[in-house]
């Protein structure tokens, strides 16, 4: 029996999960789109807990009562300077007319355990995580024999498949299914229907689970057990003996009206083959094709283990090598934990292993942009049709609450949904008065269409369908002042409060104050909304009637302001003073993740925006603004100080599977504190695409080729990197003073490219290369598809 074989894609830990009683937290996960498994125990007890993407439990849908009229009054008291009071004009009234939305949480589908016998005690434990496979193993010795346990989420037949064998035929092993349970901790009161109605069944090969959700519907598993040993059932188990190989299959189902699931999982794996490499080979190239999508390494790979990268880390900072990894760890778990036809990625992935877990829903106020930033870049573009699909299926709910929150046309959306709840929930006015969710959004449609511009239909039927409903929302939302100039307003920079309506500390209040008139971030977002669909527009001949009144709205926002500090203001009327004690980074979104300043156009508009960053409290932070604080350096072009946010990320939020937190939980400096640590997979996310930004800017008509390498990542390359008219592979090497590009024309553009001042090209080659040279960049032009330019330059290092 081989050993687990170690590559630059596999991530290895020395010790087995570890966090008390939610051991699920540092489990290995697999996860085919919509079905995850999370396999975590040790060399005795083992469990693999099953979920599904679309398995949620709870969560009530109110009918939302027409509260519009509550919209003047609190914008009178607006206009009177009465902020506190307005700002819960609406929801006092949601309040007094009883409405009641609660959002969903996702459920454990179920545990399948097991027991292994000992012999003596266990030597040389390790387990892994083999990334471009999907295959989650772990191996040990016992009395001499080896042990290893291996298993995966079948892309091609859509089943959990896990083997154990040993050297010799000495495995004695039980294996049952119950809930999902976490030691010393009792299921909610809301989950007794799924304790009360649950049934568990073993017979000759099989094993069965089945309950019912709050839903009235059926949701289970069937698991097939076979091996090379002596099997038999006992007391609702499966036991097996003197085996050498033994090979679970696991079918689940949910969503069912009647108890016959189970059967249902059964008949489907007598279909299948129960060998585990015959399965395993029929996954592996769906799996391969979406991992292999985009590729990058960074010099200094050593092969270290988790626990000795996150202890390095910890000490000083993070070396290349976790750098890579937590790269393509992220992108792993995007592609693993949703796809095209699923639910979008929320912010547990597949693999929320409690009850009630907070923040476990669709989070539009930052973190569901943020899980999907990466995929443009990255070359998982396709995968926001998950994310179209998912909020174009309610735009009937968005219009209702556009007309009965605001009385306004076209669509809009508090920040938080699941899939069964996404009328207006979580009523307190940090979300109730915020109206920038579905703008936000847009963005990810309008960069869709930079992308995929040969998509006709689904920018025709999918895409402007969403658009136009945002754009008929702020064409009546939108309020103005007496000089012309635009008034928004409620208007809140998500989950902040301006520093003068702060209470004392002595009094402990959540987002005491948020509503004001014209947040930085609502402005920038109209501006770019509008700017976007304008071009839209042009590009497809579509809109020309609107056309003047859009240009009308972009032309009403002024100049951004800056504060007695040379920051650009938070919030742009001067009532409203900055706080910089705080996580999120709204404010900074005309430099990211919009496009509307770069480094290259608007050299000097950057030092606002730097200001108001450098002003931030490090102890405010969490592992997922540290993400989107590297990001925006690596905007500024600042390679050191985004690698030291994600310096900061490793050593306060990352676990030993490399799952990132909320926070961290040991009272150290970095972040806030909070306990126990939520996970929170968007900073994983964020992180790939902090990443990525630092060795490439793309938008739509400039690209930045490493524009913020920090001195540690001195050698690496990259393969299949994307930009809105093609890709991009490259690959440098400081140390030999060597750098190469290829870049490769998805259809015919023009696009400029900024190369930093320490790379010296003297020749761009290609079929018909046409170049201007102008100052700060070049510009490139492609013909055609398929066109491909390429070029060699001399990395000087710094002195």
């Amino acid at each position: 029996m081989e050993n687990i074989h170690i590559t630059r894609d596999t991530i290895t830990m020395r010790y087995p999960a570890s966090w008390w009683r939610d051991t699920w937290r540092e489990a290995l996960v697999c996860g085919n789109g919509h079905m995850g498994a999370s396999f975590y125990g040790g060399t005795k007890i083992q469990t693999i807990m099953v979920t599904d993407g679309d398995l949620w439990y709870g969560g009530v849908e109110d009918t939302l009562p027409d509260v519009h009229e509550a919209v003047g009054r609190m914008r009178e008291k607006m206009d009177r300077g009465e902020y506190k009071d307005a700002s819960w004009e609406i929801v006092r009234e949601l309040k007094e007319k009883g409405y009641r939305t609660q959002l969903e949480s996702c459920l454990p589908l179920g545990d399948v355990k097991v027991e292994i016998v000992p012999k003596k005690t266990f030597r040389d434990y390790m387990r892994a995580l083999q990334m471009d496979t999907g295959e989650a193993s772990c191996q040990w010795t016992d009395d001499g024999v080896g042990y290893r346990c291996d298993g995966f989420v079948s892309r091609a037949d859509d089943v959990a498949v896990y083997r154990i064998r040993a050297e010799k035929p000495v495995i004695h092993a039980n294996f049952y299914t119950d809930i999902h349970r976490n030691p010393g901790t009792p299921l909610p009161k809301d989950c007794a229907c799924i304790e009360e109605n649950k049934t568990t069944d073993a017979r000759d090969g099989y094993l069965t689970y089945q309950s019912v959700n709050t839903d009235g519907l059926h949701f289970g598993m069937a698991v097939r057990i076979t091996s090379n040993g002596k099997q038999k059932v006992e007391f609702g188990r499966i036991y097996v003996e003197e085996a050498s190989e033994i090979v679970l299959t696991i079918r689940s189902f949910i969503k069912e009206s009647d108890s016959d699931g189970t059967e249902k999982a059964i008949d489907y794996l007598n279909t299948l083959d129960q060998e585990y490499n015959i399965l395993f080979e029929r996954h592996v190239p769906l799996h391969r094709e979406k991992y292999d999508s985009a590729s990058l390494e960074f010099g200094g790979y050593e092969g270290k283990c988790n626990e000795d990268l996150i202890a390095e880390a910890f000490s000083k900072e993070q070396s290349p090598e976790l750098m890579e990894k937590m790269w393509k760890y992220g992108r792993y778990l995007f592609i693993s934990g949703t796809d095209e036809n699923a639910n979008p990625f929320p912010l547990y992935g597949l693999w929320g292993g409690g009850y009630g877990l907070i923040w476990c829903h669709n989070m539009a106020n930052e973190n569901t942009q943020m899980i999907y930033w990466h995929s443009f870049v990255g070359n998982l573009t396709e995968y926001h049709r998950a994310l179209f699909r998912y909020y174009n299926d309610r735009m009937d709910i968005y219009r209702k609450n556009a007309k009965n929150l605001y009385g306004c046309r076209g669509i809009y959306m508090t920040a938080g949904t699941t899939p069964n709840v996404s009328t207006p929930n979580q009523v307190v006015p940090v979300i109730m008065n915020w109206v920038g969710a579905a703008g936000w959004l847009a963005q990810h449609y309008s960069n869709y269409v930079s992308y995929r511009p040969e998509e006709e239909d689904c920018i025709r039927n999918e895409i402007c369908p969403y658009l136009e409903e945002v754009a008929a929302f702020y064409e009546d939302f939108i309020q103005y002042k007496e000089d012309g100039s635009i008034k928004l307003y409620p208007s809140v920079s998500p989950e902040n409060t301006p520093q003068n309506f702060m209470p004392p500390l002595t009094e402990m209040i959540a987002h005491p104050m948020p509503t004001t008139i014209n947040s930085t971030i609502d402005l920038a977002i109209v501006k770019e909304f509008f700017t976007n669909l304008i071009h839209l527009g042009k590009q497809y001949g579509m809109y020309e009637d609107k056309m003047d009144d859009w240009k009308k709205i972009i032309d009403s926002i002024p100049p951004y302001k800056t504060n007695e500090l040379g920051a650009i203001r938070e919030w742009q009327e001067p009532q409203f003073e900055d706080r910089y004690d705080h996580r999120h980074l709204s404010h900074i979104y005309p430099v990211f993740p919009g496009y509307e300043v770069n480094s290259v156009d608007q050299p000097q508009e950057m030092e606002m925006y730097k200001k108001a960053v450098e002003l931030r409290k490090i102890d405010a932070q969490t592992g997922w603004s540290m993400a989107h604080m590297a990001s925006i350096y690596a905007r500024f072009d600042q390679g050191e100080m985004a690698a030291e946010c994600l310096d900061n990320m490793a050593k306060s939020c990352l676990l030993s599977n490399f799952f990132t937190l909320h926070n961290d939980w040991r009272g150290m400096s970095i972040t806030l504190d909070m306990d126990p640590a939520p996970v929170q997979l968007d900073a994983a996310l964020g992180y790939v695409n902090a990443v990525q930004e630092m060795v490439m800017y793309s938008s739509e008509n400039l690209v930045k080729i490493l524009p913020a390498l920090p001195k540690r990542l001195e050698k690496g390359m990259v393969k299949n990197f994307q930009y809105p008219g093609g890709s991009i592979s490259m690959d440098w090497d400081k140390e030999k003073n060597r750098f190469h590009i290829c870049m490769k024309a998805a259809r015919p553009h023009t696009i400029r490219v900024a190369v930093p001042k320490d790379i010296h090209i003297s020749k761009w080659e290609g079929k018909q290369v046409n170049i201007c040279k102008c100052d700060g960049y070049m510009e490139l032009h492609f013909d055609g598809m398929g066109e491909i330019i390429e070029a060699d330059g001399i990395m000087v290092s710094e002195k």
